[in-house]
């Protein structure tokens, strides 16, 4: 009776175990993707103990024609992407740690491209082989999307470089004109005006004196708002002089128009900074000037300007109320992205750094050797508060 009763509990239990294997390889065959064994022997050779039947859509051979021929998975591989699976596999297998794979491999019938990640974690075996167990998905769709993000991004980036270049020599043109037309016309009403003051008698013509004086006075008003909007639109100093004298006259305007302290600290090594660059960053400066202005009520600002063999830094710290994460993220916060934007044209790096009630500082680096769009280079770029 004891054996009937061992024999009917066997036979339940293997009974119970076939149910098992049998929901299990139901459920491992019904995920998106591949699972397996993957065995690394002591010569090196690599084989596929198991392999699921998501094998069959994923890499397009039958799970036994991989476990017979692990090759056939080796073959697929993107050849650029070769290298890396090799190098990841021996880290893994080296320190026994979990082996996850980003990659491309080739369909062998279509020919078609499908990015798959793997994870997978190692164990050592007692022979020593090492013997993996993970799982393998398809994620072209989602990398894909990523590139093609990618993509739009780097497209918004050259048109963004591209407006504000065209945006400058309008703003060049302008001045140009102001300059050339406006200015020599000012200049001639104002010679006229005091060849007429001269010989108007104030005995005779007071009224008339008084009123070619009024003129004269108008005129220069004009001439001092005609210099304001050329400072504004391209300041002659940035072209004849370089970006630092041009930092130092806007830092003085800065000055007398707000009444707050604005000290220089500058470092130069003589190495030639190109016309862009410099435009940049007197506009990062002036757009950051106008920021502080309007909202930081600060009462001590400090302007650091380094022109060193590798590039160019300019820092612009205030003591002002800082900025709140909410003032940063709204939807027409457009000075510190511009900010960014020509940062990125030149592959330089910004940080902006902030605290509520302690102050704000823009620090912009734009490298001398590099003038390339961020299209082929990503930008790092950091805002911390």
């Amino acid at each position: 009776m004891r054996e009937v009763r061992i024999r009917r509990e066997h036979s339940e239990a293997q009974l119970a175990l076939q149910k098992y294997q049998a929901r299990l390889h139901s459920f491992i065959s019904n995920l998106p993707g591949m699972a397996f064994q993957l065995l690394l022997d002591s010569n090196g050779v690599l084989s596929f103990p198991y392999v699921s039947e998501g094998g069959r859509s994923l890499l397009g051979f039958e799970p036994l024609d991989l476990k017979q021929n692990s090759s056939l998975f080796q073959n697929i591989l993107y050849p650029n992407d070769r290298a890396s699976f090799h190098q990841s596999m021996r880290t893994s297998a080296d320190k026994l740690i979990l082996w996850n794979w980003e990659g491309r491999i080739v369909m062998a019938q279509s020919g078609k491209i499908k990015w798959v990640n793997m994870r997978c974690t190692p164990r050592k075996l007692d022979n020593g082989d090492v013997l993996w167990e993970g799982f393998m998905t398809n994620i072209s769709q989602s990398k894909f999307a990523g590139i093609g993000l990618k993509q739009s991004q780097d497209q918004l980036r050259e048109l963004s470089s591209h407006i504000q270049d065209a945006r400058e020599q309008e703003r060049l043109h302008i001045a140009r004109d102001i300059h050339d037309d406006m200015g020599g016309t000012l200049t001639a009403i104002k010679i006229d005006t005091a060849w007429l003051i001269e010989r108007l008698d104030a005995t005779k013509s007071p009224e008339l004196l008084a009123k070619a004086k009024g003129v004269e006075a108008l005129v220069d008003r004009c001439m001092k708002s005609a210099n304001n909007i050329l400072r504004t639109l391209r300041p002659s100093v940035l072209d004849s002089f370089g970006i630092i004298a041009a930092i130092e006259m806007e830092v003085e305007e800065f000055e007398k128009r707000t009444g707050i302290s604005c000290p220089i600290n500058q470092v130069d090594e003589g190495v030639e900074i190109s016309p862009d660059a410099s435009i940049a960053l007197f506009r990062i400066l002036q757009e950051t000037l106008t920021n502080i202005m309007k909202h930081a009520k600060a009462s001590q600002v400090t302007v650091d300007i380094a022109n060193r063999k590798e590039g160019v830094d300019l820092v612009i710290s205030d003591d002002g109320c800082g900025l709140k994460e909410v003032d940063r993220l709204k939807p027409r916060s457009f000075g510190l992205r511009g900010i960014q934007e020509r940062v990125a044209h030149f592959n330089g790096k910004v940080l902006i750094s902030s605290k509520p009630g302690k102050g704000t500082t823009v620090e912009v680096h734009i490298p001398h050797t590099s003038t390339q769009s961020a299209s082929n280079n990503a930008l790092p770029q950091q805002t911390l508060f």
